[in-house]
């Protein structure tokens, strides 16, 4: 069996929402559910973005994206971080440049506010970098996030 799409009205009866990967599929949740497309898993370790509704009112969300290096690995000294912000009044990114003391584990928070109602979508660009004490640079596979706001 293939799957070809989703019902939006009987997912919402039953709980679901409608959400879209990276790829612009479509796919049904469990309300306030993570998803595995929010964490990406990779050889140095893995990259994340997480969208939380704030206050649907004001079409506010909160943006928390990061990495987790894997421990036998040395720690990161360099990032720079970039989350596409897409909803239905335009796009934009946010953007983070960090040098830090080596550290295992960098995540970072932003707001974004929508210019009304909808779906807002979250991609960690592919390219967003960690680079290690060692001189290895990591990049993330692009973890995706999505939020009604």
């Amino acid at each position: 069996m293939k799957r070809i799409g989703v019902d939006h009205k009987i997912a919402k009866a039953n709980g679901y929402e409608v959400r879209v990967d990276s790829n612009g599929v479509e796919y049904a949740a469990k309300k306030g559910e993570i998803t595995p497309l929010n964490e990406v898993p990779g050889e140095c370790g893995s990259s994340f973005v997480y969208l939380t509704a704030v206050d649907t009112s004001k079409h506010y969300t909160s943006i928390y994206t990061g990495y987790s290096i894997r421990s036998d690995w040395p720690g990161a000294i360099y990032t720079h971080w970039a989350v596409s912000m897409i909803d239905n009044y335009g796009s934009s990114t946010k953007d983070w440049d960090d040098p830090s003391t080596p550290t295992h584990f960098w995540a970072k928070t932003k707001g974004f506010t929508s210019s009304g109602p909808g779906w807002a979508y979250a991609d960690v660009i592919l390219g967003s970098i960690a680079t290690l004490s060692n001189g290895t640079i990591c990049y993330s596979h692009g973890p995706s996030a999505s939020a009604y706001l």
